[in-house]
C-alpha cells in the first residue's frame, strides 16, 4: 500500500497567516513528509477561493518539492487541463519530470467551477468533451518528433514540443472520476490509472461507480492490476480518539460548514447546504470510514475498511485543513508514519 502526502488547502488567512507564512509551513510539510516516509506529494489546482486558491499551479509547488526531495514521487491531483493550453502543459510537466529526475505522476481532469473557465475564458459546457483529445496532444507531445494536429477540439500546425520528459515513453497518467458512468468508462478504455474521492459519497456506493471503470479497462485490453487506484481522504491522528476529537474538531467543522459548500455553490440557506452538511458531520466521518479520525488503531482500522471496500492501491491523505496549526499537522503526520503506515508495509 502507497500512502501519499496530498494538498487540498482551505485558507484561513487569521491562522494560516500571510502567504510567505503559509507556503513555509507548506514547504515544512514537504520536507516531513519525505523524511517520515510518505511515498508521494500530490498538489491540486484551484483558483480564486480560499477554498484551494492558495495553490493556483501544482507544478510550482512541486517543481519546488523537487528540489528538496529524493524519494517521494511528484503528483498533479488535479491539473484542470481543458482549462489550459495542452502544450503548454505538455512542456510544463516535462520539466518538471527532468527536473525531479523522473518522479512525475501527471494527473488531470475538468475540475469543480465554472467559475475558473470563464474567468480565464475557457468553455466548461465542452470540458468533459475535450479532456480525452487534450490528454493525447500531452502524450503526443511527450512521445515523437514533430508533429501536426487536425482533431475535434485542437489544431495546430507542424511543430515539435520540447523539452521531452525523463520517464518513458511518458509519466504516469491519472485522470480524476467522482460520480459521472462516462469518465469511469473513458478512463478505463484508455487505460489511466483513477483519481477518485470516495468520502464524498459512501466508500461501497464509490465501489460500485468504480467497477464501471474496471469494467472498462478490461473491454479496453488493459489489466486491472497493473493500475494504480488513488483515492484521497483527510486525516488526524492523535494520541487517542478523544484527543483527535478535541484538537481537530474545529478545523474540520470549517472545512464541513464553510468550505466544502463553498466548493459546490451550494446556498448555505438550501436543502442541499443542510445535506452536504449532516453527511460531513465528524463522527459521521470517522464511523462510516471516511475520514482518517482518531487514535492510531482507530486510523488502522477506518484504513483497512478503505482498502478492503474501495480496493485502493494509493491513499492520499490531506493533514493541514481548516487553518489546523502547524504544530499539530506534524505531529499528526508523525504519528501516522510511526504507528499507523508500518502496519501496512
Amino acid at each position: 500500500m502507497k500512502f501519499g502526502y496530498y494538498f487540498l488547502n482551505t485558507y484561513v488567512p487569521e491562522l494560516d497567516g500571510e502567504s510567505p507564512e503559509l507556503y513555509a509551513h507548506w514547504l515544512e510539510q514537504i520536507d516531513a513528509a519525505e523524511a517520515l516516509g510518505f511515498d508521494s506529494l500530490w498538489a491540486t489546482e484551484h483558483h480564486f477561493r480560499y477554498f484551494g486558491g492558495m495553490l493556483p499551479n501544482p507544478q510550482l509547488l512541486l517543481t519546488a518539492a523537487a528540489q528538496r526531495t529524493k524519494h517521494m514521487r511528484l503528483g498533479a491531483a488535479v491539473c484542470l487541463l481543458p482549462m489550459r493550453h495542452p502544450l503548454q502543459v505538455a512542456e510544463d510537466f516535462a520539466m518538471l519530470d527532468l527536473l525531479s529526475g523522473g518522479r512525475l505522476n501527471f494527473g488531470a481532469g475538468r475540475g469543480m467551477h465554472p467559475l475558473e473557465y470563464a474567468t480565464f475564458n475557457a468553455d466548461w459546457g465542452t470540458a468533459q468533451l475535450r479532456l480525452p483529445e487534450a490528454l493525447d496532444v500531452v502524450v503526443r507531445a511527450w512521445t515523437g518528433g514533430e508533429f501536426q494536429w487536425d482533431g475535434e477540439h485542437y489544431h495546430y500546425s507542424k511543430l515539435n514540443v520540447y523539452p521531452k520528459p525523463h520517464q518513458r515513453p511518458h509519466p504516469p497518467i491519472y485522470v480524476t472520476a467522482n460520480r459521472d458512468p462516462e469518465s469511469f468508462q473513458m478512463i478505463g478504455r484508455r487505460g489511466y490509472n483513477l483519481m477518485t474521492l470516495p468520502w464524498i459519497a459512501t466508500n461501497e456506493l464509490q465501489r460500485t461507480r468504480m467497477q464501471t471503470y474496471f469494467d472498462a479497462l478490461r473491454e479496453g485490453g488493459h489489466t486491472t492490476e497493473a493500475k494504480d487506484i488513488f483515492v484521497m481522504y483527510p486525516a488526524y491522528v492523535g494520541d487517542s480518539d478523544a484527543q483527535a476529537r478535541a484538537e481537530v474538531l474545529e478545523h474540520w467543522q470549517r472545512w464541513q460548514r464553510v468550505f466544502a459548500p463553498e466548493a459546490m455553490n451550494l446556498d448555505p440557506k438550501g436543502e442541499a447546504y443542510d445535506r452536504v452538511v449532516k453527511h460531513l458531520d465528524y463522527d459521521a466521518m470517522a464511523g462510516d470510514s471516511r475520514g482518517v479520525f482518531g487514535g492510531p488503531e482507530t486510523c488502522a482500522r477506518i484504513l483497512k475498511r478503505i482498502i478492503d471496500v474501495v480496493g485502493a492501491t494509493h491513499i492520499g491523505l490531506t493533514f493541514h485543513f481548516g487553518g489546523l496549526s502547524q504544530d499539530k499537522v506534524l505531529k499528526s503526520m508523525e504519528r501516522f508514519a510511526r504507528s499507523v503506515m508500518p502496519q501496512f508495509r
